[in-house]
């Protein structure tokens, strides 16, 4: 299917109008730096302890200063927040305590609180949220969040990387009133990571979300459209003197027994043991990991999804052990979370996992943290030797041999430096070493450039090595951005080799010269458009041909986005797409799209709304051309929380594909589910059915944290055919973690 291309000029110049044309109307002039830099706080010394009840009647908290005064971000830029907000901070030789008042001048009805799962999804709650900059270097911080029924977030942020999969040992504990919510927090030094000065000087600030009115509001004041995690935006903390992190030492041993089920086979039983991890804060910045025996059997399955393209698809790291400091290792500036990567010289995923199997992880270490200037990441990981399953028939016949994965080293060397303000020069070094030997290597540089507080410039060179080296194993990339308060304005230009080759990286498509760039406006009318809290359109384009510049792809995408006052969301999109193919390309078994131009348009709406309701729902309709044919894509879902214990969300897609080679249809159906007995015990449920390949996949969890950081878990896996009903996978897992300290 094919639009006239009136069409897609009349959709630019609605979007262009609609924009522009109140663009001096929405205009503002607020000098956010002068702001930040008045922005401070001092926190006052004890000699005792508090005792966290969420009540802050100790006569302790009489002796910290209060500070309040929050500012919005939204809905009303810069004004002053319309609920009262209270902070006062405390800390003894071991502990940085936060006490906060959360007056509402709705009381206790007006609370909204939907979720307290471990990380819960902070949007849709009421919140407070305080972000520490320790090394006071605009880069590196930690951020700690409760809701007023004590449910837990945090995060780590590594040169404006975030990590929200990082967990700390702290604590916190609430309460509600007839005024509003009350909240302490304990957070002992050892968890963070500072200088070894006498006098320190930490960035700080906190972010308030007051969800029935979509409000957030900042101590120090925050521009659009950065949020908490702007390190760079914080406000200052003073008056914290003689500090110093206890021996942070101490050992995870596991115990797990796992019970499996495999088709044509009976069951087997093979308990494990081992070390989850060693850890040792070798200085106030630099910390030690280890790991022996390494067993993932707690981990979340991955969603499963619909490849419709020539290119592989990314997953992310759900690891513990791979995600904690993992900023360390990012590579490149932060990528649009819709599309996969480009680049990545290094993918954890890549150690421990083969085509899905998990491969045994005989042990590894890992050293990251700062040095002066110097960010520091070195990890060195060894697989053991692994023979793959053998694939199947229905009948039990073998259709595929296994495969023999010798044992394989994997290291990584990382390193960046802060220069300027803002900004920092890096390189890493990633070797595979197997057993044979047969290696693999990478190397590079990159750079990130802060100015001006909106625009980055980014920069990096790759090379890869093997036995068969080329001069094609290279890749490189050039990008600028600028995004305020109104312009989303971006470029990019990268180049990748023919025989580019990271083994422990991620590259879906090699041999291509790819331009990018974007061009955004947001509009906030701030009240003078009901329901409406903020639009404006994007625009971009990718330009993609061969190393011999000969064009290979090329897709204009444009999309008016408009986001509600309550938190409701609204996109309508129309893109235009080419593709050459040099070779044919099989998209389903017996169905190959012959060598060809092919160009289509695509039109697609997507609708969310209000999340934080006890039902909420989306939905998007994709209609247009697809490889010569046509393609209807429909997706819903729909989310039930009567109360802020349980959750059950089902999702559901379907692809409705018609080609010239032939016709198919893929469905995806979602049901997941998720009952808080309390802030550390949770039982998820998680079922899948593809009609693809036409099985029914389950993963039930329970979790039980008993104490920070120690776990039990009871894991229950399935894999079912829905045309014979029969099991093909099946596995019952105990899993006991306990940490002890040193």
């Amino acid at each position: 299917m094919k639009f006239a291309g009136s069409s897609l000029a009349s959709f630019g110049l609605l979007i262009l109008i609609l924009s522009l044309g109140y663009s001096p109307l929405f205009a503002q002039d607020i000098d956010w730096d002068t702001l930040q830099k008045n922005s401070v706080m001092t926190a006052t010394r004890i000699d005792g302890e508090i005792e966290l009840d969420g009540i802050l009647d100790e006569e302790e908290w009489e002796l910290a200063t209060p500070y309040g005064d929050f500012v919005q971000k939204i809905p009303d830029i810069g004004a002053p927040a319309t609920e009262q907000t209270e902070i006062r901070i405390l800390y003894n030789n071991d502990t940085l305590y936060i006490g906060a008042h959360l007056w509402d001048s709705a009381g206790k009805e007006g609370i909204v609180v939907t979720d307290i799962t471990k990380d819960y999804m902070t949007r849709n709650s009421d919140g407070l949220q305080v972000m520490l900059d320790t090394y006071d270097d605009d880069r590196n911080g930690f951020i700690f969040g409760s809701n007023p029924a004590e449910g837990r977030w945090d995060m780590q942020i590594g040169n404006n990387s975030s990590n929200s999969n990082w967990d700390g040992i702290w604590y916190n504990r609430a309460t509600i009133d007839e005024r509003g919510w009350h909240l302490e927090m304990a957070i002992p030094f050892k968890t963070l990571r500072f200088t070894s000065n006498r006098i320190q000087q930490w960035g700080i600030n906190f972010e308030r979300r007051v969800r029935r009115k979509n409000e957030e509001s900042y101590w120090a004041p925050m521009p659009p459209p950065h949020r908490l995690g702007k390190i760079s935006m914080a406000g200052t903390l003073v008056g914290l003197e003689d500090i110093k992190q206890s021996t942070n030492m101490y050992i995870k041993p596991y115990i797990s027994t796992p019970v499996v089920k495999r088709e044509f086979d009976d069951w087997d039983f093979k308990p494990e043991a081992g070390i989850e991890v060693f850890k040792w804060a070798v200085t106030s910045q630099l910390t030690f990991d280890a790991t022996i025996n390494t067993d993932f059997s707690q981990v979340e399955v991955d969603e499963v999804r619909t490849n419709l393209t020539r290119f592989s698809l990314f997953f992310p790291e759900k690891r513990d052990f791979f995600l904690e400091n993992r900023s360390v290792f990012d590579w490149g500036p932060a990528t649009d979370r819709r599309r996969a990567p480009a680049v990545l010289p290094f993918f954890s995923r890549r150690i421990g996992l083969s085509d899905g199997e998990i491969v045994p992880i005989l042990g590894g270490a890992r050293l990251t943290g700062r040095a002066g200037k110097y960010t520091v990441g070195l990890m060195s990981m060894q697989t053991a030797d692994f023979w793959t399953a053998a694939d199947l028939d229905d009948n039990g016949n073998v259709e595929e041999e296994s495969e023999f994965l010798p044992t394989t080293n994997f290291t990584v060397v990382r390193m960046k430096r802060d220069i300027f303000s803002k900004s920092e020069i890096g390189g890493i070094i990633v070797n595979k070493d197997t057993e044979g030997p047969e290696f693999n290597r990478t190397y590079g540089v990159d750079s990130s450039f802060n100015f001006f507080t909106y625009l980055d410039i980014n920069a990096y060179a790759l090379k890869t090595e093997s036995e068969n080296n080329t001069d094609e194993d290279y890749a490189g990339s050039l990008s600028a951005t600028w995004r305020d308060e109104f312009w989303e304005l971006g470029a990019s230009h990268m180049r990748i080799g023919e025989e580019f080759n990271p083994e422990v990286g991620f590259v879906p498509r090699t041999g291509m010269n790819r331009t990018n760039g974007k061009f955004g406006i947001t509009q906030r009318p701030r009240g003078r458009i009901p329901w409406v809290r903020e639009f404006g359109p994007e625009v971009s384009l990718e330009y993609i041909t061969n190393n011999d510049n000969k064009l290979e792809t090329r897709n204009l995408e444009s999309d008016f986005t408009t986001m509600f006052n309550d938190g409701g969301f609204f996109r309508i999109s129309y893109d235009r797409q080419f593709e050459r193919l040099d070779e044919d390309f099989e998209i389903r078994d017996g169905i190959n799209i012959p060598i060809g131009d092919y160009e289509w348009d695509q039109f697609s709406v997507f609708y969310r709304s209000d999340s934080s309701r006890m039902l909420s729902f989306n939905g998007s309709y994709t209609t247009g051309g697809f490889w010569g044919g046509d393609r209807n894509q429909y997706r819903g879902g729909v989310q039930f929380q009567p109360n802020y214990k349980f959750t059950t969300e089902l999702n559901m897609t379907r692809n409705v594909v018609d080609l010239p080679a032939g016709d198919f249809t893929v469905d995806l159906v979602g049901i997941n589910a998720n009952y808080s007995f309390s802030k550390r015990m949770f039982l998820n449920a998680l079922v899948q059915y593809n009609s693809e390949d036409n099985e029914m996949v389950s993963n039930i969890r329970y979790n039980f944290m008993y104490k920070p950081l120690s776990d039990l878990f009871i894991v229950y896996n399935e894999r079912r055919d829905m045309d014979t009903n029969e099991v093909k996978d099946r596995a019952i897992t105990l899993k006991f973690t306990y940490v002890l300290p040193l």
